[in-house]
């Protein structure tokens, strides 16, 4: 009994983090986004050093951009002003959100990566 009651109050705060990221959806999230999500999350790991309170965190943070950011390329692939200034505003809210998760040091390598990968030729955002 005690399980069951375990189980379903878990459920219950998984659901509650859900609600906090609105793009969020079970059902909308493709298996491939969120397989990429898990290799994001575990590669942020191995840079920024996070603990594991930070990585369960961060992965539906990671899932929740990965799903804007195909969401946006879809629906604004032909105005491409548009789609830049949404994807603009994604990665602002993607970052003041890592900002409560990470430590101040973290959060200054994950702008430098971010910065150094915008920059680089071929960063596949295209």
């Amino acid at each position: 009994m005690f399980l069951t009651l375990g189980s379903f109050s878990a459920h219950a705060q998984m659901a509650d983090r859900m609600a906090e990221h609105p793009t969020f959806s079970m059902a909308s999230i493709s298996k491939a986004a969120s397989d990429d999500a898990i290799i994001m999350t575990r590669e942020m790991t191995n840079r920024l050093h996070l603990n594991e309170g930070q990585f369960l965190y961060l992965l539906p943070l990671n899932r929740t951009r990965l799903v804007g950011l195909k969401q946006i390329n879809r629906e604004y692939r032909s105005d491409n002003a548009t789609r830049a200034a949404k994807i603009a505003e994604l990665e602002a809210q993607y970052e003041q959100a890592c900002g409560r998760i990470l430590t101040p040091s973290q959060l200054s390598q994950l702008q430098h990566d971010i910065d150094r990968s915008t920059t680089a030729p071929g960063n596949g955002l295209g």
